[in-house]
């Protein structure tokens, strides 16, 4: 009997260290898998002009979603939304992470709001994790401000409304010549706006078609090219919005939705708010624990009968 209580007193003296230590291994591990890094990368030779298209893409392992900002000349430091320049600074654009942990934004850039702040200038792209903000990656692309570009400032109108056009022209041009035309290619309206010497033009049209699709196409003769955009003439009980890419004229399959970074489900804080998954996800190594601990109450309550 004294041989039998040695042996569990040794068994015990082995059993409860070892038990406490995959307690600690199954409570640490959690925490450890809590890191991860967030990455951003683009797609080009090294520079872009502001209204072009910018494929972004990146891993991000912390969580499911990425937020996206830009900072540099004329934006804040902390940087705001892609699609909305003059948003609110630390908030940016969110995008879903795929469950391989990879992530890719296309950029409209064209279609965002306060693009006329940039300038030709190096841009520093930012990605931050949306639970976790201290996991940022970025990368810097230089953009070139156009010599010619158009600035719409709606992209769908109703009859009877008016639509501006604005840009710059900062080839000595004195006028640029406007046209309106339909789905057909048919020309119904032609305005001339006047450019100030600054190369800046800006100019109200009023909208009496029908409802349906319209370009606009600015030109002038000593240009090489002419920049068009798309608009779309709704309904007054219509508000959804189309795309307008300003000098690119989209087929119906190029067609993309406009966005707006001060959109709710477009824009997010960089501070931290709900996780969209589980910042501490259970330990696969729980269950051993569990059976661990089991298996201690069990033997001690073994030794409690043996010695009574």
């Amino acid at each position: 009997m004294k041989r039998l209580k040695m042996d569990i007193l040794r068994l015990n003296t082995g059993f409860y260290p070892f038990v406490i230590l995959i307690a600690v291994i199954c409570i640490i591990h959690p925490v450890l898998a809590d890191g991860g890094t967030v990455t951003i990368s683009y797609r080009g030779a090294g520079g872009y002009t502001i209204g072009d298209v910018i494929t972004f893409d990146g891993r991000n392992t912390v969580s499911n979603t990425t937020l996206l900002k830009i900072s540099g000349y004329g934006l804040p430091d902390a940087g705001v939304p892609l699609y909305d320049l003059n948003g609110i600074p630390g908030s940016g654009n969110t995008v879903s992470v795929s469950p391989d942990g990879s992530w890719k934004f296309v950029w409209y850039s064209a279609n965002a709001a306060g693009i006329e702040k940039m300038t030709t200038a190096r841009y520093t792209f930012i990605a931050v994790d949306l639970t976790n903000p201290e996991k940022m990656g970025s990368t810097s692309v230089l953009m070139k401000k156009p010599e010619f570009y158009i600035n719409p400032q709606v992209s769908a109108a109703n009859p009877g409304h008016y639509v501006e056009i604005s840009g710059i022209a900062e080839q000595g041009v004195t006028y640029v010549i406007i046209e309106i035309t339909d789905s057909e290619g048919r020309i119904l309206h032609t305005f001339v706006s006047p450019v100030s010497g600054t190369g800046d033009f800006s100019y109200e049209f009023h909208v009496d078609m029908q409802p349906g699709q319209y370009t606009v196409r600015v030109s002038n003769p000593s240009l090489a090219n002419a920049l068009t955009s798309i608009f779309t003439v709704v309904p007054f009980e219509t508000s959804t919005p189309v795309s307008t890419i300003p000098g690119v004229t989209p087929t119906l399959a190029e067609t993309v939705p406009v966005l707006t970074g001060s959109s709710p489900d477009q824009t997010q804080p960089s501070a931290p708010v709900a996780s969209l998954t589980p910042s501490t996800p259970l330990s696969p190594l729980a269950p051993v624990a569990g059976l661990a601990l089991a298996g201690l109450i069990a033997l001690a309550g073994s030794a409690g009968k043996r010695k009574y």
